[in-house]
C-alpha cells in the first residue's frame, strides 16, 4: 500500500484520471481546465468543472466569511472563464463542525452570491455535513458555442505568449478578492484569435508547462515584460493570481481589440517555441518548483 503523501498532487491525479470513464458526448475530459460535452441539437457546449477550499489549506481560520465566498465561487468561475464559457449553474457542498456560526456561514453565502450575480450564475443546491474544519466544495457549469472552447493544447510555435494582468499578489490577498476574468474569456473566445488558454491558479511557471504539456512546444518568456507586483519569482512560483494566461498568433490584432475593449494593455510576456516541454526565462530554463498537494516541503495553508 503506498500513501498518497509520499506520492504527490501529480501523480494521485494520474492514477486517479486513467480510472474514469468516457462517453462519446464527452468532448475533453481530464487535463484542462472544465470538461467539454456536447448539447446535441442546440449549437451549444457545457462545460463542467469543481473545486474545494479548505479552512488551512486556502484560508485561514477566522477569516472574514464574505472573503472566502468570493474565493469559493470565484475559482470555479475562473475555470469556466478559462473556456471562454458563460457561467450557468453552480453547486455548494459545505463541510462544518458543529461549533461553526450560523451567522459566520451566511456571510460566506453572501460573498458566493455576490460573484454569482456579478457573472449571471445561480447557486442551485447542495448538500452539507459535519466535519473538524470548514469546507466549501463547488461544482459549476457553463455554456458557450458548440466547438468554439479554448483549450490548452491549441498554442503553435510562433505564438505570442499573454496574460491579462499582473502576476504575484497572492500573498497580499489577491488569492480572496481576485475578480474572475469571465467578461475577459468570453471576449477573448469571440475575437477568434487565441489558440490556447488557461487560468492562472498554481503560478506561471506550472500553469504554463501545461499548455506546453497539452500542445507540444515550448516557450521562451521576457522576464522584463512580465507584469508582476510582489517580485518575479511570486509571479512565477505563488499562483492563486486567477489571470488568463493565453497564447496568440496575432497579437498586434487581439491586442488591439483588447484596447478598444477593456482601455488596457494586454501585456505579451513570451513566445511559444517548438522546443517541446522546455520553458525559458530570457534563454535560461526555469526551474520546475509550485505548490504541491501532499508533498512535504507544502506546510500550512496554501496562501495568506
Amino acid at each position: 500500500m503506498t500513501a498518497i503523501g509520499a506520492m504527490g498532487e501529480h501523480e494521485v491525479i494520474r492514477r486517479l484520471v486513467s480510472m474514469l470513464g468516457d462517453d462519446a458526448g464527452l468532448l475533453v475530459g481530464a487535463g484542462d481546465d472544465c470538461a467539454v460535452c456536447c448539447m446535441p441539437g442546440v449549437g451549444m457546449d457545457q462545460v463542467f468543472t469543481t473545486d474545494p477550499v479548505v479552512e488551512g489549506v486556502h484560508f485561514l481560520h477566522g477569516e472574514i466569511p464574505e472573503r472566502i465566498g468570493n474565493k469559493a465561487v470565484g475559482r470555479v468561475l475562473s475555470d469556466i472563464a478559462a473556456m471562454g464559457a458563460r457561467p450557468q449553474w453552480l453547486l455548494v457542498n459545505v463541510v462544518a463542525a458543529p461549533g461553526t456560526e450560523m451567522e459566520y456561514l451566511e456571510g460566506i453565502y453572501v460573498g458566493m452570491s455576490a460573484l454569482c450575480s456579478r457573472f449571471g450564475a445561480t447557486i442551485i443546491g447542495g448538500d452539507l455535513s459535519k466535519g473538524a474544519q470548514l469546507e466549501l466544495h463547488l461544482f459549476g457549469t457553463g455554456l458557450l458555442p458548440s466547438g468554439s472552447a479554448l483549450l490548452r493544447s491549441g498554442a503553435k510555435a510562433g505564438d505570442s505568449v499573454c496574460v491579462t494582468g499582473v502576476l504575484g499578489g497572492s500573498s497580499a490577498g489577491k488569492h480572496l478578492d481576485f475578480i474572475p476574468r469571465v467578461e475577459e474569456g468570453i471576449f477573448l473566445r469571440e475575437t477568434g484569435l487565441v489558440n490556447a488558454m488557461m487560468d492562472v491558479s498554481d503560478g506561471l511557471a506550472t500553469d504554463l508547462r501545461h499548455i506546453l504539456a497539452q500542445s507540444k512546444v515550448g516557450a521562451d518568456l521576457d522576464a522584463e515584460a512580465i507584469p508582476v507586483v510582489d517580485g518575479l519569482n511570486a509571479a512565477l512560483y505563488d499562483g492563486e493570481d486567477f489571470e488568463l494566461l493565453l497564447t496568440t498568433s496575432d497579437p498586434g490584432s487581439l491586442q488591439a481589440q483588447w484596447k478598444d475593449r477593456f482601455g488596457s494593455g494586454l501585456p505579451l510576456i513570451g513566445k511559444i517555441t517548438e522546443e517541446g516541454g522546455v520553458l525559458r526565462l530570457d534563454g535560461e530554463v526555469v526551474e520546475s518548483k509550485a505548490y504541491e498537494h501532499f508533498s512535504n516541503h507544502n506546510q500550512g495553508e496554501r496562501n495568506e
